[in-house]
């Protein structure tokens, strides 16, 4: 409701019958008029606000009844103020390599140092953000789905410590591979999920967007019209590490695999408005795939590759979350809101004191009409 209206303009007729009334009111009053009463006693003549006082307050009366019958509608900008949150995935190489030993000594390795970056990561993100997990080697599984409790996020995370010896590690790193265009996908995924019902897609539609993905490097991606008319990708990222080289994965030996093209599914992250940074220790990277990261695509989402070196510490890989930390800062947005307001209720308590201004008149003995 922009526009300020009446819900129930035919009552505004009702105004034209109080003159009506105040003309009928005279004709039948008393037959002692106040001038006569002014040539016997002037003292005792009404003064004229004491004369017209009573018809106005009938007037007001009546007139403002009329008002809060027809009820006067508008419409008030509420301006809130509120920190932005985020829908976070943190995806994680499990591959063999990753058990390569690091700088840190004490039997750390690759993969040990870079669970204390994402940990420490989590711990540098307001409460209010939405964090989920996901791992790949061979194949890619979802860990944690986006979850705001930091707890349940640590617990996950340990499931994919070589310490723990979790089920879910065994099953991970059991292949050599580094399967990294799926693990991406599913990230992508476990945002779909937490989108509203008329704006999910279907299995069939993941499935067909999917396959779309596969082969050849598309030049632009075809998106659904649920997607599209959600404004998916606001405040959304993708935290990948990964410290293997890294293909476009477009070959028919792909394609027979399942396996979509890394650069399709970046270029479709980025068109959907997510924000994609890419952590890579000691690896290559496809030329097309860092065009497709890296170049701006429409300014509708950033990209970025870091690049390590494959010996590394914590303090280094916790230096690169930081950054990706403030890139991905909470801004401080602002939200108007219409809200409606209506006017009866002040309209009914005014008439009911000037109903109470009236009955007054009348009873007073100073304002009696002689």
């Amino acid at each position: 409701m922009n526009e300020p209206f009446f819900q129930y303009p035919w009552a505004l007729a009702l105004l034209l019958l109080i003159p009506c009334y105040l003309y009928w009111k005279r004709r039948h009053r008393a037959a002692t008029s106040f001038s006569a009463v002014a040539l016997i006693c002037p003292e005792a003549a009404l003064s004229c606000f004491k004369h017209y006082a009573p018809d106005f307050f009938e007037s007001m009366f009546l007139g403002l009844v009329v008002l809060a019958i027809a009820n006067f509608q508008y419409s008030s900008v509420w301006r809130e103020t509120y920190r932005e949150s985020k829908w976070i995935m943190i995806v994680q190489d499990l591959s063999g390599s990753m058990n390569r030993a690091s700088t840190m000594g004490n039997n750390m390795t690759i993969g040990d140092v870079t669970l204390e970056g994402a940990r420490a990561f989590i711990d540098m993100r307001e409460k209010d953000d939405l964090i989920g997990i996901a791992a790949f080697s061979s194949y890619a599984k979802l860990i944690s789905p986006p979850t705001f409790d930091k707890t349940i996020l640590k617990e996950k995370l340990n499931l994919l410590n070589r310490k723990q010896d979790s089920i879910v590690f065994r099953e991970m790193t059991v292949g050599g591979a580094t399967n990294a265009s799926y693990a991406a996908w599913l990230a992508l995924n476990a945002f779909f999920m937490l989108l509203p019902e008329e704006n999910q897609l279907s299995f069939a539609e993941l499935k067909d967007l999917r396959f779309s993905l596969l082969g050849k490097t598309m030049r632009r991606i075809r998106m659904p019209k649920k997607l599209e008319a959600a404004d998916f990708g606001h405040g959304m990222a993708i935290v990948m590490f990964t410290d293997g080289r890294i293909e476009s994965n477009k070959s028919e030996d792909d394609v027979r695999k399942g396996l979509p093209n890394f650069v399709n599914v970046v270029k479709l992250i980025k068109h959907l408005g997510v924000n994609f940074y890419f952590i890579v220790a000691g690896g290559e990277v496809n030329g097309e795939l860092k065009d497709a990261i890296e170049l701006p695509l429409e300014d509708k989402a950033a990209g970025r590759i870091f690049y390590a070196p494959k010996a590394f510490d914590i303090d280094k890989i916790k230096a690169v979350y930081r950054k990706i930390h403030e890139m991905e800062k909470n801004r401080l947005l602002v939200k108007l809101s219409q809200h409606k307001k209506e006017t009866r209720q002040i309209f009914a308590i005014t008439s009911f004191l000037f109903l109470i201004g009236g009955c007054f008149f009348h009873v007073a003995p100073g304002f009696r009409k002689l």
